[in-house]
């Protein structure tokens, strides 16, 4: 059983570690960048203060009130902007419930589509949010991270 609620401050450091921990396991395209912690617990708990209102960090708590995934949404923009699932607790259908109550709050907010960017190398991602209905649109970002060339497919869905 998973319960999906807004994040609160205590969440950080929870969310901040299954982060770490879906990094390591999921992004390996990233080589050494992947192996250790990208950020430092005080921008986790500015993550959260981030997404008050009119955002949101959306969290799922398992039975036994253990932090196993997030969610976050910028509904002005009508953008999701990060989906993690800890992989101890993959495939459980924890990423299809926060991906559903994301769509829920964009929705709520009179947002009709939602976009998102996930690097062209994350093809386990990329396929769960094609097995949702987002398809690429033919946008791409391109940036740089930590001295790392990022190119990131935009896949957009309707939200009907």
């Amino acid at each position: 059983m998973i319960t999906i609620r807004r994040a609160e401050a205590d969440d950080a450091q929870a969310i901040g570690a299954v982060f770490d921990a879906a990094v390591r396991e999921g992004w390996k395209y990233l080589g050494e960048l992947a192996e250790r912690p990208m950020f430092p617990p005080e921008e986790w708990d500015e993550e959260v203060a981030r997404h008050a209102p009119p955002n949101a960090l959306l969290v799922a708590i398992n039975e036994a009130d253990r932090l196993t995934g997030f969610v976050a949404v910028h509904p002005t923009e009508g953008e999701m902007y990060l989906l993690f699932v800890h992989p101890e607790h993959a495939g459980r259908g924890i990423g299809r419930a926060l991906l559903a109550a994301a769509h829920d709050v964009l929705r709520a907010a009179g947002c009709r589509e939602v976009f998102l960017y996930t690097h062209e190398q994350n093809e386990r991602a990329i396929a769960v949010y094609e097995a949702a209905g987002y398809r690429r649109d033919g946008t791409v970002r391109e940036s740089e991270f930590r001295g790392i060339h990022q190119r990131e497919p935009r896949l957009v869905k309707a939200l009907t």
